[in-house]
């Protein structure tokens, strides 16, 4: 199993211009495959007047299940490339569409593959892109004596603290990245001297949100 994917947390768009043909770019979250297919519709509707309307997508978790289209363009020129970008980039459950709007010069073959691999990095680069990790939701419980200490921890140890919930005593609902976290719960109870109680509640993808700029700066 893929531990992280990274995924557009929202539709938008790029353009760029080569040789005189317009590419836009349409990055759109998709649920599904069939989801994926019906937003294709929707787009290649609202271009209709378009030269091509290409795609690709992944659209599970483990990218088992890929599609992409060429859409009159010559074979292997345009789906797969921008297929091959989304795989590098770990890119799932994300529907790319490149629409082409010829400009009156011929790429060839080689144009059109940096092309459409162009038009999906530069879309990404601009794009609202999240990681998605597979994660380990877990309550965590102390007195008040050992709260900020306990916090501190889960913290440093890169854990997002999703709730707090203060009464008799503090709990913290938290995502740890992985499904194997003993380290880190093992400091929250020398933290805590021994006191903080630690429960999974579930494992689990969760959305994480990258941090800095530019999502080519998160890529291996």
């Amino acid at each position: 199993m893929n531990e992280t994917y990274y995924s557009a947390r929202s539709e938008s768009q790029s353009e760029i211009v080569i040789n005189k043909s317009r590419f836009i770019t349409t990055l759109v979250p998709i649920a599904d495959q069939n989801d994926a297919i019906e937003k294709v519709k929707i787009i290649s509707k609202k271009y209709s007047d378009a030269t091509h309307n290409c795609y690709a997508f992944i659209s599970n978790k483990i990218a088992t299940e890929q599609r992409f289209s060429d859409d009159g363009e010559p074979q292997g020129t345009a789906g797969i490339p921008m297929l091959e970008v989304l795989k590098k980039r770990r890119i799932y459950m994300t529907l790319a569409v490149v629409t082409r709007y010829f400009g009156g010069v011929k790429l060839g073959a080689n144009g059109l593959v940096g092309a459409y691999s162009r038009s999906v990095s530069e879309a990404l680069n601009a794009a609202d892109i999240v990681e998605n990790a597979y994660s380990e939701i877990v309550r965590v419980k102390c007195d008040y004596a050992y709260y900020k200490k306990v916090e501190s921890t889960l913290l440093d140890s890169g854990a997002e603290i999703d709730d707090i919930l203060y009464d008799e005593k503090v709990t913290l609902i938290v995502r740890m990245k992985g499904a194997d976290n003993d380290s880190v719960k093992d400091k929250i109870i020398d933290t805590s001297l021994g006191q903080a109680e630690i429960e999974t509640v579930e494992i689990k993808y969760c959305e994480y949100k990258l941090r800095g700029t530019g999502y080519e700066n998160h890529i291996d």
